[in-house]
């Protein structure tokens, strides 16, 4: 089925979401949910579906170039490939909807466009979810408890802070958090899971943008 005829309500819900990430924790099995936003598909649409003068005025790299907070710098072909290869071995994809969207972002730059994207590279993800199930499952007691129950680390340039944050809001479900590894741009990815690979865990959690997609 191609993606623009996949119906909304066929996306998995955060429960679901978390009772696949908790399943394969139970079982010790790889699992790599990433999502496809607006910014992931500028990224992912370089060469073929938007031309670098086109990509350079879009409002995700101005703001980019302003705050410095994108963790990126486009145009840049072999983050292209290996945010595809990333979608290609990831169990659970999480995608914009085709109605009533919450991403606040112009609309060419949302789910037609991940449709034009996955249709022209063929990508075919085993399961979908919607693109904002991370902050949704928050809300979810589940989801502290398997915080709670696995070893786990976070990278992002946030990571220290969010696990201070956290340590003293949840003291009845401590979160069982081993490591932070900071994170701010794409040219970290090799030094990044060179750390990786110094801790033991269960989980990781990751909050770079669209490197997640790589890293993850």
């Amino acid at each position: 089925m191609s993606l623009k005829d996949f119906p909304d309500r066929k996306l998995l819900s955060e429960l679901e979401v978390l009772r696949q990430i908790h399943k394969a924790l139970r079982l010790k099995k790889p699992f790599s949910l990433v999502r496809i936003g607006d910014g992931e598909n500028i990224a992912l649409s370089q060469g073929k579906f938007l031309s670098n003068e086109e990509i350079e005025k879009t409002y995700w790299v101005r703001q980019g170039k302003r705050t410095k907070g994108k963790g990126v710098t486009l145009p840049s072909l072999p983050l292209r490939d290996q945010m595809l290869d990333g979608i290609r071995k990831a169990n659970l994809v999480g995608i914009c909807r085709a109605q009533n969207d919450e991403v606040a972002a112009p609309s060419k730059f949302k789910r037609s466009l991940t449709n034009k994207i996955f249709d022209y590279y063929k990508l075919k993800p085993a399961n979908l979810c919607y693109v904002f199930c991370n902050r949704k499952m928050v809300s979810y007691r589940y989801f502290w408890k398997i915080l709670h129950q696995h070893r786990t680390l976070l990278i992002s340039k946030w990571a220290d802070q969010y696990t201070q944050l956290i340590r003293k809001n949840y003291l009845s479900l401590p979160p069982n958090i081993i490591g932070c590894i900071n994170f701010n741009h794409y040219e970290q990815i090799p030094a990044t899971l060179k750390k990786v690979g110094e801790y033991r865990f269960d989980l990781v959690l990751i909050s770079a943008g669209v490197n997640a997609v790589i890293l993850a």
